[in-house]
């Protein structure tokens, strides 16, 4: 969809279960982004959602948590379609990063599991899945802090890296003053938080074969993030879907 020149609505998920991924997965979400950073999922609880996922052709990206490479290893392995690394602060970072997913004649070091590795179809795809890999998976990073907005062109530019995602939230709170700024999520009103993400803004999407992505609490925020110019939305995640549903029909009861 992005090649095409679509815009992808994404979902976060951080329930640690399989029903709902796979009820979600019929609600016309294109991509969901599946957390390992604040989430309490494992590596087995991954396979069982993206088995449940695969209801439907949506796309599952793992946002790992952190830099480690054998985390990320392990996630491809898993059969992940995309990975997304928080916390990106300079080109040398990314660069590793896009290591940890390639193989040795790629210029990376992963190890040669596809004999095996159900991202090969357990071995049944070991010719297909190391002649197709590199164009079938999605490397994306998070830029969240003040030091990571300083380099986003470097890191943007990276060869490999193929989305930059914005982090409004985690870069307000490398910037406040007080922490009491940042107790309405997705509401911010800073001077210089405006001024960093306009600026990366036009950064990513002037940068080649590299897509922008954002993320926004509301339907609102995320139809203008499409209409500023990013490729990739996510204006929903499981647990907001829920919360917002279920207080709606007591606070409709109740009134």
């Amino acid at each position: 969809m992005l090649q095409a020149g679509f815009q992808p609505i994404g979902c976060w998920i951080f329930f640690s279960d399989s029903d709902s991924i796979e009820l979600l997965s019929m609600c016309g979400f294109d991509a969901f982004i599946i957390d390992h950073e604040h989430g309490a999922m494992e590596m087995g609880i991954l396979v069982e959602q993206l088995r449940a996922a695969q209801a439907t052709d949506v796309t599952c990206i793992l946002r790992v948590p952190s830099h480690d490479p054998v985390y990320i290893k392990r996630a491809l392995d898993m059969g992940v379609e995309g990975i997304l690394v928080p916390t990106v602060e300079s080109a040398d970072e990314a660069r590793a990063i896009v290591a940890a997913t390639r193989y040795r004649p790629h210029g990376g070091h992963r190890g040669v599991g596809y004999p095996e590795s159900r991202a090969a179809n357990w071995g049944l795809a070991e010719l297909e899945y190391p002649a197709n890999y590199r164009e079938n998976l999605l490397v994306a990073v998070i830029v969240e802090t003040r030091r990571g907005f300083e380099n986003v062109r470097e890191i943007a530019a990276v060869d490999g890296i193929d989305m930059v995602i914005l982090g409004a939230g985690d870069l307000m709170a490398d910037i406040a003053d007080d922490f009491a700024a940042l107790t309405k999520l997705g509401t911010y009103n800073n001077s210089e938080l405006d001024r960093l993400l306009a600026e990366a803004e036009a950064i990513v999407r002037s940068t080649p074969d590299c897509w922008l992505g954002g993320v926004s609490r509301h339907v609102a925020g995320g139809r203008e993030l499409f209409a500023k110019g990013y490729d990739f939305v996510l204006p929903a995640a499981d647990g907001w879907l829920l919360a917002d549903a279920a207080r709606s029909v007591v606070t409709a009861m109740r009134g």
